[in-house]
């Protein structure tokens, strides 16, 4: 191999571990919703894409499949850029990311986000069993019902996703439930429910109405059973000591009046003879 040749080649492995060195060194982007996630139907929406001081240009991009569709780009030296949207549509929901570029290199993807639209479908009921206010300790269920045959609900509390289950048909409609085997402090707060389709995961119906959990001390304990059952005990054992008393007083009596009738039946023989 000539000298040249292996210069060259030397050159370019070493740009290429240069190059890729950098591209490592790249702050990953973050994504985010300045007004949440859950955006009603027609309200605008308003991203925020971190990057890097040496960014040249940023990108916002939409999962679509196996691929990415390109919704927006900015060219900016800045460290965060906006990107928005005037009104919210079924189109636009969906799993967003955001990534940059520099003079030669590309940033990672952001972390995913998911953009849901909400108000598609009536409004979901939410209601307590057996009531809102819950002694510590306690189990309650929360039961979010949905006038359609829907097959998901999530549940919402202080504005941020619990969990989500399932839902059943029940009553002319649908019904998921949440069980709260013991209740404390930390389950304290305002919840909320929303109902959909899973094969629609991002479109959403309305928000439930707010129901709000409260928690109070230690249930109190209900002796009256026990003092009922140590009351009857302790009748049951007087009323036996009474009978016990009886007998042993009639025994008593009955005992000195017996022996002077059988002394004079004695007596009363020895005198005939």
């Amino acid at each position: 191999m000539s000298p040249t040749l292996s210069a060259l080649l030397c050159l370019g492995l070493c740009l290429g571990h240069r190059m890729r060195a950098q591209e490592d060194e790249l702050p990953r982007p973050s994504l985010r919703a300045e007004n949440g996630t859950l955006v009603p139907l027609g309200r605008s929406v308003t991203f925020r894409c971190w990057g890097s001081p040496g960014a040249a240009e940023y990108f916002l991009v939409k999962e679509l499949g196996s691929g990415f569709q390109r919704i927006d780009s900015k060219v900016s030296e800045e460290v965060e850029v906006e990107f928005s949207i005037p009104s919210m549509t079924l189109n636009h929901a969906g799993t967003y990311s955001c990534y940059y570029r520099t003079a030669s290199f590309w940033s990672e993807l952001s972390d995913p986000l998911e953009l849901v639209v909400t108000g598609i479908y009536p409004s979901p009921s939410l209601s307590a069993w057996p009531n809102s206010t819950v002694a510590s300790g306690q189990a309650v269920t929360l039961q979010c019902h949905s006038q359609l045959p829907q097959d998901q609900c999530v549940l919402y509390k202080d504005g941020a996703q619990v969990t989500q289950a399932p839902a059943q048909p029940y009553a002319w409609g649908s019904q998921a439930i949440f069980i709260i085997p013991a209740v404390s402090s930390a389950h304290r707060g305002t919840y909320r429910c929303y109902s959909f389709q899973s094969r629609s995961p991002h479109q959403w119906s309305f928000s439930s109405n707010f129901l709000e959990l409260r928690v109070t001390g230690p249930a109190a304990q209900d002796y009256t059973v026990g003092n009922v059952i140590r009351l009857s005990l302790a009748g049951l054992v007087l009323v036996l000591l009474g009978v016990l008393l009886a007998e042993a007083w009639n025994s008593c009596r009955g005992h000195p009046g017996g022996a002077p009738a059988s002394s004079d039946r004695r007596e009363g023989g020895a005198g005939g003879h």
